[in-house]
């Protein structure tokens, strides 16, 4: 159970396990990033209330949908629609991965579904917005560029927060569309965002954080977001949160658990933002 929140019939918010990590370009194993998120969300470790004393169980009810199975990216995209086009009718969705180009389907899911129009806030260490990786213009090192290129969100709708390991050609693609990247550093100086849209879709690489919060990720970068500080970004968020997902947990090079925990930390005190604003 998650959180202590209670499963229903009737969800209010559904969960779906992406477990794909075939376009990990340096270390795989984030296919196993969902059984570890829930496990690490038990109730057994946590209360139902957020840092802001928001009671989780008084706003939401849950239906896991398990995870997603699929031997190819293509069939991976119109499983994870088909699923969220039955289940959608408002309810805040969160995906499990898995690696971030995961997000592509995703995020081009609850469009087609909500009909909505909303921004992206894009938490990574990497902007993602490579033409191409290793010839995968799929891969989770393209994310963001094939969500804007293709048009599933403008450019200037999506915000990038916690880059610290950016390549010209990425900052480049991002002034020529009006991305707004908040560096690692500019989060360090502030963590208050304001965002130029009123709902959004939040992503979560789990590499926004620094290594010392997050060593078990799939593209480890130094330099990043401690704990307090990204809660602190959450906090600040002035948006409506249509969905969220977490990725490139990658359990295999975890710690302890720290990096898992993170991750729940990352999911309580976004759900108790969306029941504020939702």
């Amino acid at each position: 159970m998650l959180f202590g929140i209670p499963s229903s019939k009737k969800p209010n918010l559904y969960i779906l396990g992406i477990p794909w990590d075939n376009s990990s370009s340096f270390r795989r194993g984030c296919a196993e990033g969902p059984r570890a998120i829930r496990e690490a969300t038990s109730e057994e470790l946590y209360n139902s209330f957020n840092e802001e004393l928001v009671n989780l169980t008084e706003h939401w009810s849950y239906k896991d949908l398990g995870d997603i199975k699929a031997d190819t990216f293509e069939e991976l995209v119109e499983k994870v629609n088909a699923i969220v086009r039955k289940h959608y009718n408002g309810e805040l969705f969160l995906f499990l991965g898995g690696d971030h180009s995961i997000t592509y389907a995703t995020f081009k899911a609850i469009k087609e579904a909500s009909n909505e129009d909303f921004g992206l806030i894009y938490f990574d260490a990497h902007p993602d917005m490579y033409p191409e990786y290793d010839g995968d213009e799929y891969s989770h090192a393209c994310t963001v560029r094939r969500l804007i290129e293709e048009g599933w969100v403008k450019g200037e709708n999506v915000v990038q927060i916690g880059v610290r390991a950016p390549t010209r050609e990425q900052v480049e693609f991002a002034k020529e569309h009006g991305v707004k990247i908040i560096s690692a550093s500019g989060i360090y100086r502030s963590p208050v965002i304001q965002v130029p849209f009123e709902k959004a879709y939040l992503s979560f690489d789990m590499d926004v954080l620094d290594p010392a919060f997050a060593p078990g990720v799939g593209n480890p970068e130094p330099g990043g977001l401690s704990t307090r500080e990204l809660v602190e970004v959450i906090k600040s968020l002035n948006v409506e949160i249509i969905a969220f997902d977490i990725v490139e947990l990658n359990p295999k090079y975890d710690y302890k658990g720290i990096s898992a925990f993170a991750a729940a930390k990352i999911i309580r005190e976004v759900l108790g933002k969306a029941a504020k604003t939702k």
